[in-house]
């Protein structure tokens, strides 16, 4: 399966009955659930085979994507619900800058077997540097 390298924001499908709001789940080969505590350094991951499908449903926080030789950072909240899309060679990480963890959900896609590689962080660029550290304290 050939996917895009590009990252994608999709508006998350919610629905309301009663005082709950469902939000409709995105097609996946597991979902996963993760906390992001508190931290204001961020490291990159890159995974080979695998797309991230991620909403935050508790907290806050930023997401640094390297896309294009550029840094790029995604602010995302519990309070407007979109998933972020990001396909397999896309160097990624989160920074949560609140005071309470952050919980998301990945709805991953798995495209091959897991590379122990992928959960090691990345070197960032020479030339990415001053924007990195930039992006650390914002």
């Amino acid at each position: 399966m050939r996917t895009s390298r590009s990252i994608e924001l999709i508006s998350a499908r919610t629905t309301a009955s009663g005082s709950a709001l469902f939000s409709e789940p995105l097609a996946s080969d597991e979902t996963l659930i993760a906390e992001v505590r508190n931290s204001d350094r961020g490291e990159l991951f890159c995974h080979r085979f695998q797309t991230d499908q991620l909403q935050v449903i508790s907290g806050s926080l930023d997401l640094i994507v390297l896309q294009d030789r550029r840094l790029r950072c995604i602010h995302l909240r519990d309070d407007e619900p979109i998933w972020l899309r990001i396909p397999p060679g896309v160097p990624h990480g989160a920074i949560n800058r609140s005071s309470r963890p952050a919980v998301v959900v990945n709805a991953v896609l798995r495209h091959g077997a897991s590379d122990p590689r992928d959960y090691q962080p990345r070197a960032i660029p020479r030339a990415l540097a001053r924007e990195w550290s930039d992006l650390q304290a914002a």
